[in-house]
């Protein structure tokens, strides 16, 4: 069955592109919409199923369900969802999630709402939760976690862990630290503790051992980063590299060794995750994971959903990579 990324393929655009002929949107030039018709007909596609499908434009509104919408990796997934949603003429409508419970009550009050789509950021999701929205009155896609009945924009984060951590074994440290949250935190995030995973794994294949005193658990802010890094420089054995599991965290890493008067990279190498816009300026080493391209990618599948009245099953994993900045150098 030929598709919407068919159809930008054909015509060399992006789904984007193809969405707003669709929508017959005027930021189209008239060459544009006839490149991309000329590969509708091409490939077979019909532009009419949407409305054979009884599929209408409801209110102009997509939603975004996401916890800690102010944290720095949430915002710039915003971003990307907005740049791609408003050349089309969506609104967005931010559900803002700052505690477990309120899960329960947003899932029922988003129904509610005349939405044309959901974007889910982060965000957890039980069977029952994702039955519910995979069967709503519109498409709805995940991004930064998944569910087997709704369609996904991921990274590998166990990858990622080993790729941080492997950098550092690289540079000859061997007592490397861990700092991160708890495998159970509240929300049943497991981004960190598949990073954590891939720290252990790279560790052990090095012949170096996770060591347990090495490893700290905390709430995922900096000031927590922080006294979790105290306490490891401050053992008799203390770490002369850490692994912390988001940029955030590796923000309070390096204030606790300034404050301890530990030089970095050369009392202590550090490494962050994210490659938020603060890392670079900071010239922090991360493992930079595509913010803004997951919410773009998010936002293009929801467009295609809308625009062809389908419910793609895809889980589509997004390309990570080492960013290596000042923060990081070899053991000494």
């Amino acid at each position: 069955m030929a598709t919407l990324a068919l159809v930008a393929a054909h015509a060399q655009v992006g789904i984007g592109t193809v969405s707003r002929v669709l929508n017959d949107s005027p930021n189209v030039s008239p060459e544009m919409r006839e490149r991309v018709r000329r590969s509708m007909e091409a490939v077979g596609y019909s532009p009419t199923r949407r409305k054979r499908a009884g599929q209408v434009r409801r209110g102009g509104l997509i939603g975004v369900l996401v916890t800690y919408f102010d944290e720095p990796s949430a915002y710039q997934r915003i971003r990307g969802i907005v740049s791609r949603l408003q050349p089309h003429g969506y609104e967005v409508v931010l559900f803002n999630v700052a505690a477990p419970a309120q899960v329960s009550e947003r899932l029922v009050e988003i129904p509610q709402h005349s939405l044309d789509g959901l974007i889910v950021i982060s965000l957890p999701l039980g069977s029952a939760d994702g039955e519910r929205l995979a069967t709503s009155s519109f498409p709805t896609v995940l991004v930064d976690t998944t569910s087997p009945s709704l369609p996904s924009v991921c990274i590998d984060d166990r990858l990622g862990g080993r790729m941080a951590t492997q950098h550092l074994v690289d540079l000859g440290h061997t007592r490397i630290g861990f700092v991160g949250e708890p495998a159970n935190n509240a929300f049943g995030f497991v981004a960190c503790a598949n990073r954590e995973a891939g720290y252990r794994a790279v560790l052990e294949e090095a012949g170096l051992g996770p060591s347990p005193e090495l490893v700290r658990y905390g709430a995922h802010l900096r000031s927590a980063a922080k006294q979790m890094t105290l306490d490891l420089l401050h053992l008799p054995d203390p770490p002369t590299a850490i692994v912390a599991t988001s940029d955030v965290q590796a923000v309070g890493v390096l204030e606790a060794a300034a404050s301890l008067g530990r030089r970095v990279p050369d009392d202590l190498s550090v490494i962050g995750y994210d490659d938020i816009e603060l890392a670079s300026l900071m010239n922090l080493t991360t493992v930079r994971q595509p913010l803004e391209g997951s919410g773009r990618r998010a936002a293009d599948l929801v467009l295609e959903a809308i625009a062809t009245a389908t419910r793609p099953q895809l889980a589509e994993e997004l390309q990570i990579e080492l960013v290596v900045r000042s923060t990081t150098g070899r053991h000494r």
